[in-house]
């Protein structure tokens, strides 16, 4: 079931709409999604779980003003994930070490049991790293997401950015491409 086609009339205290843990356990993934999915992981997407019993959710955030509208693209393949009228988040950051303010924007969906899966693929010990069957998880589709979100041109080549990964899972990435 997709999350756009589930609904329900429970109430929290805070008057927002949430889902039974069967409902929550319902919502998949589309293959088209999960390639979009794979891509951003790779770059600047994370997920998080804040407890060991608890689902995972999506986070999602681009620092530059200038990239609103890719950012609004990514979005959209997982604003059925989101809570309804939900409403992505604006803020200013503070970079601590440049001393530099940057605008930025993000988004966080639910808490889903289909996350859950790409974060025991992705994560160890809480750090993101490449999983070792990335060279089958990463499509064409998701190669682009992924160079969309972390790469730039240098001269006539692309640079990838792959520093907050280890040197084995940059040579996995390497053997993959």
């Amino acid at each position: 079931m997709s999350a756009s086609l589930v609904t329900t009339n429970k109430r929290s205290t805070k008057e927002i709409s949430r889902l039974s843990s069967s409902e929550r356990k319902q919502i998949l993934i589309p293959n088209d999604i999960k390639d979009v999915l794979i891509g951003i992981l790779l770059g600047d997407a994370h997920i998080v779980k804040r407890s060991s019993t608890g689902n995972s959710r999506l986070v999602y955030a681009q620092t530059a003003v200038t990239h609103k509208t890719y950012f609004e693209y990514v979005y959209s393949f997982f604003t059925s994930f989101c809570a309804n009228d939900y409403i992505p988040q604006s803020r200013v950051i503070r970079d601590n070490r440049t001393k530099k303010i940057y605008s930025a924007i993000s988004f966080t969906t639910m808490q889903l049991s289909c996350f859950n899966v790409f974060r025991k693929l992705f994560y160890l010990s809480n750090v993101k790293t490449v999983p070792n069957n990335i060279d089958e998880l990463l499509t064409a589709k998701g190669l682009a997401f992924w160079i969309m979100d972390d790469a730039s041109k240098q001269g006539t080549g692309l640079h990838i950015s792959v520093y907050a990964f280890s040197n084995n899972d940059v040579d996995k990435l390497m053997f993959t491409l």
